[in-house]
């Protein structure tokens, strides 16, 4: 009976583990991103556009650790690491076009 007490416990304390090691954005890092994004992209493809792309870029990455977003943020990430998030960040191009 203790057994199934203290399974009952742990279980879903361990099952909540990955959600903790793959957090949110960085306090204030989101901004900073949607800021330097859309004001890189608007000349390109405009303001309600590169706002939206934006969006989806952040979004598609958010799941990634805290330590991760930070070295991309820092322009510190392996180049391994900046491929996937280009490569994630891209998708949301396709994204858009196949929307319109």
């Amino acid at each position: 009976m203790r057994l199934n007490r203290l399974f009952a416990i742990v279980a879903p304390v361990v099952l909540l583990l990955p959600l903790a090691a793959h957090a949110d954005w960085p306090k204030g890092e989101r901004e900073k991103y949607m800021a330097q994004c859309t004001q890189a992209a608007t000349p390109q493809i405009g303001a309600a556009a590169a706002k939206s792309h934006c969006a989806c870029g952040a979004d598609a990455i958010k799941s990634y650790p805290a330590s991760d977003i930070q070295a991309l943020m820092d322009n510190k990430a392996t180049p391994e690491l900046q491929q996937k998030a280009l490569g994630q960040i891209a998708a949301c191009k396709v994204d858009n076009k196949a929307k319109k």
